[in-house]
């Protein structure tokens, strides 16, 4: 079987930074044109998703303009979204509410199995709930994750948090913790 890409991102996606360029060229690197690019939204507001799959789109064209790819906003229905993983390519999960992101792909049995061999994206909450444990910058929590990568992770980092780092560390079992500054990121296969 081969391996998943993971690409965690610490958050501030929508930046124009050149280290934001580099995470979206990423999520392409590896496709070929026609691929699938599933998006998805369900850390935003519903009444955003729509908005949101066209700014992406944007954002992941201008970042690798030479590739033409199909973009696809990810259903609320979970056999849908089922459905949309399997022909997917690549998935993105965008930051937001990592406890209603969390929420949803709780619902979808076999999620890593799922994107077996898919590079799989996740800004702020999309890299948080994919660990085992994480800090939530939005309401100070620590909280499980969907324990898909064997760490802690704690997005948004800077130097002035290294008390709510150390509580991180506390919590739950005692494993590696991973840090990630906004706009940085770091890949993982597995």
């Amino acid at each position: 079987m081969s391996k998943t890409k993971y690409i965690l991102h610490g958050g501030a996606a929508r930046r124009e930074t050149e280290d934001n360029k580099k995470f979206f060229e990423e999520i392409t690197k590896g496709l070929s044109d026609s691929s699938n690019v599933l998006v998805v939204c369900y850390a935003k507001p519903k009444e955003t998703w729509s908005e949101t799959l066209e700014a992406v789109k944007k954002t992941i064209s201008s970042a690798s303009p030479q590739k033409v790819l199909n973009f696809e906003l990810a259903s609320d229905k979970t056999s849908a979204f089922i459905e949309q993983i399997k022909k997917a390519d690549a998935i993105y999960l965008l930051g937001g509410d990592s406890h209603t992101l969390k929420e949803y792909l709780s619902h979808v049995p076999n999620l890593s199995e799922l994107w077996a061999g898919k590079t799989v994206a996740g800004s702020s909450a999309g890299a948080l709930v994919l660990s085992k444990y994480f800090y939530e910058n939005d309401d100070d929590t620590y909280n499980e994750g969907l324990s898909i990568l064997p760490f802690k992770t704690f997005c948004h980092y800077a130097e002035e948090k290294s008390d709510k780092l150390e509580k991180l560390r506390q919590f739950g079992e005692n494993i590696e913790v991973r840090t990630i500054p906004e706009e940085k990121f770091f890949i993982i296969e597995q």
